[in-house]
């Protein structure tokens, strides 16, 4: 068990007080939506009397965890922040969640999101809004706004989100957590109310990479369930390259990124530099370029509108049972969306469906001159709440729905490490090739 996951068991040990801390940190904030209180002590006892029967601990032994109210969790109601009725209370747990425990890892709580996941900003819930714990004047993000919240804030050390346009990622980057999103289908969707299946991803929070690195383990069947097969034990792709290459290029062409971003970079990515990761094994170094920045531009622009036609379809499709009885219990903005989605004819779907294929499996030749890319996580500063307008959302979207579309693995990890009231948060992204999911949390964890 690496020191992030017994740091997380340490602290699970007096479960009473981090359900107090959802209770009271959690409510305060606005972030929680229900309490496990008993299903995380029953958990809490079952991993005592393994621990007391001398059996080893397991790869989450007590960590707890927060999940995003759009995942189902056998006898709590699944919200998804709204008012819309859109089924009976879920019988069946989630397979990501049902993992997660399986691990040893403890829920203690469901979170407050935008509602149905749809939107990027975090404003529109039935619940209101999430307070941002760096500065309540600072947009959260979203969708996964309340998982961003409980770990940001220090009452979990883990949580689960859902990523379709940058949901983990983006409300990561607002409020200075690690964000993580896997490859598009590594990881089940059962039990996940969706926005666009085609885009869907789920997500984790975290303070650390390596704690991200043992969960998503857990969750996408990553060997045994024991801590010796949890993040250190392994080999990963990063750390067997003399050389890896990382293109810097999207930075410049974004021309958005931040002074204390473009200073990370610098610091972190010059060229030449050892990467702690690899000195553990070998030396080996970073190589920065911008060969590739251009082309895959305008690879994205082209998947973009891919994106718009088949996102609106797939929402509008999965809401439509709903709209004629309950249309008005939904939020404005999001009613919108769903609505916009109606003049697609299948037949244009199912053709940008097929273009997608096609355009996922060749835009994966980037790779051949690559190994990571890296890109601001949201255009320039977090956007306070009173300053939000009709460009926002397309400022926090545009470097994290890209890599939705290609359905890339993409990791957001903070640089302004002690952001507050007047010192936003600032992050960057990091993107590996897709099914690497490993390799990119290993150098992740080595800047």
């Amino acid at each position: 068990m690496d020191e992030t996951t017994r740091r997380g068991a340490a602290s699970a040990q007096d479960l009473d007080e981090t359900i107090a801390a959802v209770e009271g940190i959690g409510r305060e904030l606005n972030a929680v939506t229900s309490v496990m209180g008993d299903r995380a002590r029953t958990l809490a006892r079952r991993s005592a009397e393994r621990t007391a029967a001398g059996e080893p601990p397991r790869r989450l032994e007590g960590v707890p965890f927060a999940i995003k109210d759009v995942i189902d969790v056998a006898g709590f109601p699944t919200t998804m922040g709204s008012r819309v009725s859109s089924g009976p209370e879920p019988s069946v747990t989630a397979p990501v969640v049902h993992l997660l425990e399986r691990a040893g890892a403890i829920p203690v709580a469901k979170t407050n999101c935008q509602e149905y996941s749809y939107g990027i900003l975090g404003d529109e819930s039935a619940f209101g809004r999430v307070i941002n714990p760096i500065d309540p004047a600072l947009c959260t993000g979203g969708s996964s706004s309340g998982s961003a919240a409980l770990v940001a804030s220090g009452v979990v050390p883990l949580a689960v989100g859902t990523d379709t346009a940058g949901s983990v990622r983006v409300p990561a980057a607002c409020q200075s957590v690690f964000g993580f999103k896997p490859t598009f289908g590594a990881i089940s969707t059962e039990g996940v109310f969706p926005l666009s299946p085609s885009f869907d991803t789920v997500g984790l929070f975290a303070r650390e990479i390596p704690l991200i690195a043992a969960a998503f383990d857990a969750i996408a069947g990553r060997g045994s369930v024991g801590a010796d097969s949890g993040a250190e034990a392994e080999v990963g792709e990063a750390a067997s390259r003399a050389t890896i290459t990382v293109d810097t290029g999207l930075l410049d062409s974004a021309g958005v990124f931040a002074d204390d971003g473009r200073g990370w970079v610098r610091e972190n990515l010059t060229e030449g530099r050892l990467n702690p990761t690899e000195m553990r094994r070998h030396r080996g170094e970073i190589r920065t370029t911008s060969a590739i920045s251009d082309d895959l531009l305008t690879v994205i622009d082209e998947g973009l509108a891919v994106y718009d036609i088949v996102r609106r379809y797939e929402a509008f499709v999965l809401h439509e049972q709903y709209l004629d009885e309950q249309g008005e219990a939904y939020q404005p903005g999001v009613w919108a969306k769903i609505l916009s989605g109606q003049s697609i004819a299948e037949a244009e779907y199912r053709s940008q469906v097929a273009a997608l294929e096609e355009f996922r499996a060749s835009a994966v030749s980037f790779f051949d001159e690559v190994d990571f890319i890296v890109t601001p996580a949201i255009e320039g500063d977090v956007i306070r709440w009173d300053e939000i307008d009709d460009g926002s959302a397309a400022k926090f979207m545009c470097c994290s729905l890209p890599f939705n579309v290609l359905g890339w693995p993409a990791v957001t990890l903070p640089v302004r490490r002690e952001p507050g009231v007047g010192r936003p948060p600032v992050s960057v992204q990091i993107v590996g090739p897709p099914h690497e999911d490993r390799a990119l949390l290993e150098f992740a964890a080595g800047l």
